[in-house]
């Protein structure tokens, strides 16, 4: 077994938290207010309420909330396990939980105040974004297992399932960054911080279970 496929990965999930925790470090002691990109990005994108495009966004915020990401991520690790996928159901998880504590820490530790003209109701403070953040966790290490899966020679997964299992991590993740944006409960860089946390939580945690893989 070779360890030298997993050095990159992991190089970049540490760059893509370091960038977090700096972003974060900027928010914390110099100043929490928006950047004039998330300015920008608000004006461009904040919906009106009762519209089509605001019902998608609240089902977005429903469904990537705490409760739905976990339903969705035991869903996806009993379909694992019942396939006998085990190292991918625990690499799921442990992206899913991994990405919980750096999210959940990083707010708490920078505790940047939520937008002021907030559309849908929210909790907690609004840097990193927590359901950008379960977004990439959860689609992510979907979208590993499928690869994983795919190289293993199961005959229900082709290259093409693969291509398309990330294609939808990306709209899944970009959706999920859009909604929080536009119903102004979240910044853009709260969105692209969280996201990076949720993705960086998937390699980490890919990377710990496919270690002693055979290759």
């Amino acid at each position: 077994m070779s360890s030298k496929p997993a050095t990159p990965g992991i190089a970049w999930a540490v760059v893509a938290i370091l960038a977090v925790a700096g972003l974060g470090a900027y928010f914390h002691f110099g100043s929490s207010g928006p950047l004039p990109i998330d300015v920008a990005w608000r004006d461009a994108t904040r919906l009106t309420p009762v519209s089509v495009s605001f019902t998608v966004a609240a089902f977005l915020a429903e469904i990537g909330s705490g409760v739905g990401v976990v339903a969705c991520g035991v869903v996806a690790c009993a379909l694992l396990l019942t396939r006998h996928f085990g190292r991918e159901a625990g690499a799921l998880a442990t992206a899913l939980v991994l990405g919980v504590v750096l999210s959940e820490l990083a707010k708490h530790l920078v505790a940047r105040p939520r937008p002021l003209d907030a559309l849908y109701a929210w909790d907690g403070y609004s840097y990193p974004s927590g359901h950008s953040m379960g977004a990439a966790a959860l689609a992510v290490s979907v979208a590993y297992a499928v690869s994983s899966i795919y190289r293993r020679g199961a005959t229900f997964v082709n290259r093409s399932s693969v291509t398309w299992a990330w294609i939808a991590a990306v709209c899944w993740i970009l959706a999920m960054m859009w909604s929080r944006a536009a119903l102004s409960v979240h910044w853009l860089s709260d969105t692209v911080a969280g996201a990076l946390l949720g993705i960086a939580a998937a390699v980490i945690a890919q990377r710990i279970w496919q270690r002693t893989r055979v290759k």
